[in-house]
């Protein structure tokens, strides 16, 4: 199926927005519903897929809910939301963004989440579809794969989530971003990466922490306006 034209003038609005993300967060509910009735009639792996997809569906609800506070008619923004609404990883990690958000101890919360997120991830393609395993010249089958306890946890997480998500729409309001917020969201991954890669960056980075500021979006901005554009270097050796 060949992915739809989209005119290079279109930009979400917040109307369409609003609908998405209470859509999509309806969906994961009938989804997780959905799974329950497969695992009683023990389709582990169909039960295991479905929960995924319904994570995955409650993570495009949240992208939708906080990309309210964005300049939404900016390009850039646009491209990078619907690049989102279309990556099965950054939908599986915005799903779990309610729950890390909401909870007093960070560092726990994101230890106990991140195997979490790895094993999803890998266990999407799994338990749908057949694959072959060249090392061992074995064919891998969906129901094989899939234990009854990890269709079973899978189903609680997507329930978690689901709930987590629905709790944070409810109570808070999409926090209005700045135009640094935006463009660093806006930024292509391999400048991202080019940049983060630099030490010079990270020497920048933490002055300015040091200087009260710790919004990363404003030091690199700032560091690309006044060092890396110009050819010059923060720190000298």
């Amino acid at each position: 199926m060949s992915a739809p034209h989209i005119p290079n003038s279109f930009r979400y609005s917040i109307d369409l927005l609003n609908q998405f993300s209470l859509a999509a967060i309806e969906n994961a509910r009938e989804l997780i519903e959905e799974a329950e009735l497969l695992f009683e009639h023990r389709h582990f792996s169909r039960a295991y897929f479905i929960s995924v997809v319904a994570i995955e569906e409650i993570g495009k609800s949240f992208l939708a809910f906080e990309a309210l506070g964005r300049n939404l008619g900016d390009s850039a923004v646009t491209a990078k939301l619907r690049n989102s609404f279309e990556s099965h990883s950054a939908k599986i990690n915005s799903a779990f963004q309610a729950s890390i958000i909401s909870h007093g101890d960070l560092r726990n919360e994101l230890e106990g989440i991140v195997n979490l997120i790895i094993t999803l991830k890998h266990g999407r393609e799994p338990s749908m579809y057949t694959d072959i395993n060249y090392s061992a010249l074995t064919v891998n089958c969906p129901k094989e794969m899939v234990r009854e306890v990890a269709a079973k946890d899978c189903i609680q997480l997507a329930k978690h989530c689901y709930f987590k998500t629905r709790e944070h729409q409810q109570k808070e309001i999409p926090s209005s971003r700045t135009s640094n917020q935006d463009a660093f969201f806006g930024m292509k991954s391999n400048k991202v990466n080019s940049l983060f890669d630099n030490a010079d960056f990270w020497w920048f980075y933490i002055s300015n922490m040091e200087a009260g500021d710790s919004d990363i979006s404003n030091s690199i901005a700032n560091y690309q306006r006044d060092f890396l554009n110009k050819g010059k270097i923060f720190k000298e050796e």
